[in-house]
């Protein structure tokens, strides 16, 4: 169970103690046409902290200057948007930058590695190569100086070798091959299969490939030292597996300034309870503990059958959204709630209540059960899979739900619920 803590520190986030600080996942994903309007951006961005991968800085900036506004990068691929450049140059350039895929029966091949991004032009590149990352920092930093960017939001900084292969953007016709995955370079050309080298094992050979995970990290802190010092931070989107920080861990957060947890309170819906919830407050305490930005994404739906309006989350959905996020802030999170997906309009006029100063840290009121009392509200989380939890709610104070629903005292609170609670008295006293 996670042990309650008060960060002594800041994040690159504007003071969110007492509030519902909040963050924009996206706001075009460059297919599927999932992207906010002009108009939305307009009505969203007063009332957003950041934004995690915008296409439209100038709009968030001239609606709400001063936010956090960051570009997407991938670091195993060049951004061809960011660059300008396409397959045709590195083939001419640099053909020994090309990241290749092997089969999966470890044996080179001579189609493209391939990350999963749905941008077409996009070049996987050997990240291992000095000169390649020198090439990424200095279009990365030209491109973010240039069109109004404060941050760079890297995606898929994962310690597994998540590349798979062929690659179907730069490949048409071909798609991904079970087991096959990115794995090294050919200092010739595919042509000569002898020009080989290997820069990583499969996924099913090795899930912790050293040589991956320091190039990751190698690359996350040659980000941080290339664009800190223009003021330029640097987030990652990175799905932490287990309650604490593993060395790989450690060492990225070393060179970051926020975190994105896409499993977030929620795990798409699918896991609201127990070790999950613990592993994800445990998180986000150590981050802000950290000077980090704490960036949690709440998603509550999987598949193409879902809605992207938020207004269709429930009342129950919301209340959990909001109530775990407050259970958790210290003053340096930020949150993103939505059905499915980002890149779609996500504010609702709830969010922008107050609960005020928190009157202490959180308490484990009983096992996976968590109680946190403010000077405006009160939070209650009931992450077990199967006990309702009955709360005295304090006397002399008349509570609401930011969601409506009723209150009942003592406050029943079924498994896998929550409750964010309004008052208009002093709920510390």
């Amino acid at each position: 169970m996670p042990t309650s803590t008060t960060t002594t520190g800041t994040t690159i986030l504007p003071d969110t103690t007492g509030r519902f600080g909040l963050i924009q996942i996206l706001d075009d994903y460059g297919r599927n046409n999932a992207q906010l309007t002009t108009s939305q951006i307009q009505s969203e961005a007063p009332n957003y902290d950041s934004v995690w991968g915008t296409f439209f800085p100038s709009t968030w900036s001239a609606a709400h200057p001063g936010m956090i506004l960051s570009r997407y990068y991938m670091p195993f691929e060049d951004n061809s948007l960011v660059s300008g450049n396409n397959l045709n140059y590195f083939l001419t350039n640099h053909p020994d930058w090309i990241l290749y895929g092997c089969d999966n029966n470890n044996n080179p091949t001579a189609d493209y590695a391939f990350s999963g991004t749905g941008f077409p032009n996009d070049v996987p590149l050997d990240i291992h190569n000095p000169a390649v990352v020198q090439y990424q920092m200095q279009t990365i930093l030209a491109y973010l100086a240039a069109n109004g960017y404060n941050a760079l939001a890297v995606d898929n900084v994962v310690f597994e070798n998540f590349l798979t292969s062929p690659n179907p953007r730069l490949e048409p016709g071909k798609t991904t091959n079970p087991g096959w995955y990115g794995c090294g370079i050919y200092t010739s050309g595919p042509a000569n299969p002898s020009s080989f080298v290997r820069r990583y094992n499969g996924p099913l050979d090795n899930l912790n490939d050293a040589n991956f995970n320091a190039d990751v990290n190698n690359w996350i802190a040659q980000a941080r030292a290339t664009l800190g010092p223009h003021g330029i931070k640097v987030l990652v989107n990175h799905p932490p597996h287990s309650s604490a920080p593993s060395s790989d861990e450690l060492t990225m957060l070393s060179h970051i300034d926020g975190m994105v947890d896409e499993n977030g309170y929620t795990h798409y819906g699918t896991l609201l309870n127990t070790n999950a919830f613990a592993n994800t407050l445990n998180w986000v305490e150590y981050l802000q503990g950290h000077n980090i930005a704490a960036l949690i994404t709440d998603y509550f739906c999987t598949g193409s059958s879902c809605s992207n309006d938020p207004s269709t989350l429930t009342a129950q959905q919301a209340d959990w959204a909001l109530a775990s996020y407050a259970i958790g802030n210290n003053g340096g999170e930020n949150v993103y709630i939505s059905p499915h997906g980002g890149a779609i309009y996500s504010y609702r006029s709830e969010y922008s209540r107050r609960y005020g100063a928190a009157c202490g840290s959180y308490t484990p009121v009983s096992s996976f059960v968590y109680e946190r009392r403010f000077q405006g509200g009160l939070a209650i989380v009931n992450a077990t899979s199967g006990t309702p939890y009955s709360l005295a709610l304090p006397a002399g104070h008349n509570y609401s739900d930011i969601e409506g629903r009723p209150v009942t005292n003592p406050l029943i609170v079924n498994p896998t619920d929550a409750y964010m609670l309004l008052t208009s008295g002093n709920g510390c006293s």
